[in-house]
């Protein structure tokens, strides 16, 4: 992988899927069909230690819990083979990806932004977004260490600013 590359998060490796090394992928995108116009992911514990794999078949198949992808790639060939990369994090080369849209962000770049109340008060920074059925939410550390979480809706979400890395809510009374 080379230094200039940005990956972002797609998804997990949930478990092999068959004998053949194909693997089951919970995505972590709003569109598992980027997956279908991937010529590569990159699979492992995290960014830096993610090994590249060409994709040679997608398929995504309905669960009970959305979309799951069903991935065989290079040099996986076998149960066990697929086994090696259980519970891996999967990503794909930014460049790789389509264009955002005005609007659109990834998740991942939510991570560390400061949230604030309207009237300026720190709440603390986003530690994680949880990806909900109903709606997602982000994961909030306090100063104090305590966590709380506030949907990311639109009626919470007073700004969201990328630049300034600041998120500025309006929760009803009793949230936090």
């Amino acid at each position: 992988m080379s230094d200039s590359m940005t990956l972002r998060e797609m998804g997990r490796v949930v478990r092999p899927h068959g004998v053949l090394g194909e693997l089951k992928i919970a995505p972590e995108t709003d569109d598992p069909g980027r997956f279908q116009y991937l010529k590569t992911i990159y699979v492992g514990a995290d960014e830096a230690s993610a090994l590249s794999f060409e994709i040679l078949s997608v398929r995504l198949q309905p669960s009970k819990y959305g979309i799951t992808v069903l991935a065989l790639l290079s040099g996986i060939s076998s149960r066990q083979d697929a086994e090696t990369l259980n519970k891996m994090r999967v990503f794909a080369s930014e460049e790789d990806l389509p264009p955002l849209e005005d609007g659109e962000f990834f998740y991942s770049d939510l991570i560390g932004m400061t949230v604030v109340l309207s009237d300026g008060e720190t709440v603390g920074e986003v530690e994680d977004v949880i990806e909900g059925s109903g709606q997602d939410i982000l994961l909030i550390r306090r100063d104090t260490g305590a966590k709380v979480m506030i949907p990311l809706v639109d009626e919470f979400i007073v700004e969201l600013n990328l630049d300034s890395r600041q998120i500025i809510i309006d929760p009803v009374e009793g949230l936090l």
